[in-house]
């Protein structure tokens, strides 16, 4: 199976410049758990939900004030829509990310996180094991 085959298309992104306070608003409401960073049409880093923890656990003023490419996580780890399911999985391993936008050149075309990955093993796993009771 390859990565195109279950990655997210719909990307949301936001710029290096945004307030992180903008940044937790859109998260919550988009209920998502990472934001792919960007300066200009350029992939520049991730922040995950445990990075605005992080940058909240600072005083409140500093809060109010850090934009992305504060707490941004940088070097962006990528895959390729055609790597397959083993080589993304070892990839999350090695790097110890659980968000992975998936571009090809310079263009995102979409994003994998570790619940993709877990919905497609468990649908494996069903298909697998209905096969079995014939």
């Amino acid at each position: 199976m390859l990565v195109s085959d279950f990655m997210t298309k719909m990307i949301i992104t936001a710029e290096a410049s945004t307030l992180v306070t903008d940044a937790a608003r859109v998260m919550a409401a988009e209920d998502i758990g990472c934001l792919v960073v960007t300066k200009g049409d350029v992939l520049a880093g991730m922040v995950a939900q445990r990075d605005l923890i992080g940058a909240h656990l600072l005083s409140k003023e500093v809060y109010q004030t850090m934009v992305l490419a504060d707490i941004m996580t940088t070097p962006v780890v990528t895959i390729s829509p055609e790597a397959d399911l083993g080589q993304l999985v070892a990839l999350m391993h090695q790097s110890g990310r659980r968000h992975i936008p998936v571009v090809v050149g310079d263009a995102i075309t979409g994003i994998i996180t570790a619940t993709d990955v877990i919905r497609v093993l468990a649908t494996m796993k069903m298909i697998a094991d209905s096969g079995s009771d014939y």
